[in-house]
């Protein structure tokens, strides 16, 4: 399981893995450990290339270089992902927006999400996503969803071709 540690909103020290942010250090305080889901409005973190699609990947490191030469910072931040990783998204989803139909607005139930198969990436950070956004078609990658900027997947038909239009949702 990989982890990372980041800045919590309080200003404490988390630690992130498996969907789950655990309060390592809180701010001025003494270390606590409390579980909260992290849901995917804003992916942030390594996301596993290793087992995405190989033509996703080739788009994938393909748009990253030309972003890099452009001076756009560009990175997966959630690529494939595990049935049990896409279980504890959807769940910690349900929990927040009261519903699985609501929920699956923002969160696919396991199964049903491409990124399970190594067919989508979240990207960021939001300066990466709003360029490939503009610039992903040559490149096969299209944004999917109008309320995901981070979610894109190969959907350009082919080299030239423009993006269909977006799904307001998951």
């Amino acid at each position: 399981m990989t982890r990372r540690l980041v800045m919590g909103l309080t200003g404490g020290l988390v630690a992130v893995a498996a969907g789950t942010v655990v309060l390592v250090a809180p701010a001025g305080g003494s270390a606590a450990s409390s579980a909260v889901p992290v849901l995917p409005q804003a992916p942030t973190g390594t996301g596993d290339t290793a087992h995405l699609d190989p033509a996703l990947l080739r788009a994938v490191t393909r748009a990253r270089a030309e972003a890099s030469r452009a001076g756009v910072e560009l990175s997966v931040t959630s690529g494939w992902r595990s049935h049990a990783d896409q279980r504890a998204l959807f769940e910690a989803a349900v929990a927040k927006y009261g519903s699985e139909r609501a929920a699956s607005r923002w969160v696919l139930p396991p199964g049903r999400s491409r990124h399970e198969r190594g067919l989508a990436v979240d990207v960021g950070p939001s300066a990466g996503a709003a360029w490939l956004e503009r610039h992903g078609a040559p490149f096969g990658l299209c944004r999917r969803y109008d309320n995901e900027p981070w979610h894109f997947e190969r959907l350009a038909a082919a080299k030239g071709s423009a993006c269909p239009v977006r799904e307001p949702h998951a």
